[in-house]
């Protein structure tokens, strides 16, 4: 691709805190954080290494708010997803919750890296050490299933079993990023089939 450092280098009060994130977003997806750099966004914009630092003290900086942006993105479809349920279900939530992380995360790897792989080098743990907004609403949804007796355990082991459940999801995730998930011939998606497996061991006590 032919960088914007030969066009005519524009000012600094011309850019946006908007197109840096996009052009980031965009590097990112296509080298992947360790691609990622203040004087290659400054290249594909066609302005100064320092314009970027007018919006961002830092790349860390840059970083947490891809980050953020990612998040705000999944807790939307997350959020649209479960309204489309017509059923007051916790399972059938859930299902719908694990689909929409599943499409979100590959539709987007290099930045689903970023906000939840946490040996994907320093700059993660620097820039997002909170826990994700995405976790605590599937958090949310397995204690209303708690709370309504669809799953019939103690209350106060909720949070055991909604991290069992998101390390299942985060795991086949993975897996499945990475090339290593090998689907059985029939089983349909493996979302799909971990839910139901999930229904059926926690609805019986």
């Amino acid at each position: 691709m032919l960088e914007a450092s030969n066009k005519q280098r524009r000012i600094r009060n011309s850019l946006s805190r908007e197109e840096i994130k996009n052009v980031s977003l965009l590097i990112l997806k296509e080298e992947g954080l360790e691609g990622l750099s203040m004087r290659k966004i400054a290249n594909r914009l066609g302005c100064s290494v320092a314009s970027p630092y007018s919006y961002y003290e830092s790349q860390i900086d840059l970083v947490q708010d891809l980050i953020k942006s990612g998040e705000d993105e999944l807790l939307s479809m997350l959020k649209k997803a479960i309204t489309e349920v017509d059923s007051s279900s916790a399972f059938e939530k859930l299902a719908a919750i694990a689909r929409s992380y599943f499409n979100f995360a590959s539709n987007n790897r290099e930045l689903h890296k970023v906000m939840f792989v946490t040996d994907y080098g320093g700059v993660h743990r620097k820039a997002f050490p909170q826990l994700p907004k995405s976790y605590r609403f599937f958090l949310e949804t397995v204690r209303i299933g708690f709370e309504s007796g669809e799953i019939p355990y103690p209350k106060n082991e909720y949070p055991a079993i909604a991290r069992m459940m998101w390390s299942w999801m985060y795991g086949v995730i993975v897996l499945d990023m990475t090339g290593m998930l090998r689907k059985r011939k029939g089983s349909g998606n493996p979302i799909e089939e971990g839910i139901s497996y999930f229904q059926k061991l926690l609805s019986k006590k």
